[in-house]
């Protein structure tokens, strides 16, 4: 029996049978080949390239952020340009033409610059942008006031508080203007008053009459005047007349020449 077994173990070993376990727990061979085992290759990085490559992810995230912003920054600095151009050409008036005008204020502010080089420093400040803006509101007036209507506007968005305190300076300039043209006009009445006054009480006093005196010498202007107009209408006649003679005398003298012939 057991050279039996042997004979059976043998031939098993001979036919490629798998391992098989008996019951004394003996491994026996299969019956099947036995496949090749695969090789997986795995890519496992080192710490190095770990590092490497967070280090250059996080490089590329900061120069795209950076591009990012800098491309928003552009975009922004180029709608700024486009709206200060399109607001420059709208304060051109089509009916105001640009060359002289403005050729004449750059003309305008350089000659008050030179002129006042000498003199105090606030008069070199203040007197040429004065100038400037004088000579520019005189050549182009209506491009002028839509530029301070802009400027007005401007004030009343960001500087609401210092356009009013400007408006009331203004309107007080006005009203201290105005009160000063009437206190001139008072002023003048009241001088006609007083030597009226004084006319009347001299007349009164030495029984001349100066206003009569005035009056004659005023009708006496007058009547020179006319008597003036008067001569040189005379004088213009007498050359008319005189032209006429000679012209009618030299024609007569043709006449005899003729009759001659």
């Amino acid at each position: 029996m057991a050279g039996e077994a042997g004979v059976v173990a043998n031939a098993a070993e001979g036919s490629g049978l798998g391992p098989s376990t008996s019951s004394s727990g003996s491994m026996k061979l299969s019956i099947y080949p036995t496949p090749i085992p695969e090789l997986v290759l795995l890519d496992t990085p080192s710490a190095l390239e770990k590092r490497i490559g967070m280090v250059r992810r996080e490089i590329t995230g900061y120069y795209t952020g950076v591009h990012s912003q800098a491309q928003g920054i552009i975009d922004r600095w180029i709608n700024i340009e486009e709206k200060v151009e399109s607001r420059i050409k709208s304060f051109r008036d089509p009916t105001e033409p640009l060359n002289p005008g403005l050729l004449y204020t750059g003309i305008s502010a350089l000659t008050t610059s030179v002129i006042t080089r000498s003199r105090g420093l606030p008069t070199r400040i203040f007197l040429p942008p004065a100038a400037l803006a004088g000579a520019f509101i005189y050549f182009l007036p209506r491009t002028a006031f839509r530029i301070g209507s802009y400027a007005e506007e401007l004030e009343d968005r960001y500087v609401p508080r210092f356009g009013e305190i400007r408006r009331t300076s203004i309107a007080h300039s006005g009203i201290a203007l105005e009160r000063a043209k009437e206190g001139v006009a008072a002023g003048r009445e009241s001088v006609n008053e007083g030597v009226k006054s004084i006319v009347e009480s001299i007349e009164q006093g030495t029984g001349l009459k100066l206003k009569a005196i005035g009056w004659a010498q005023e009708v006496k202007k007058e009547a020179q005047n006319i008597v003036n107009g008067a001569q040189k209408d005379i004088n213009e006649a007498r050359r008319v007349a005189d032209g006429a003679i000679e012209s009618k005398t030299s024609s007569s003298d043709s006449e005899d020449s003729k009759r001659l012939v």
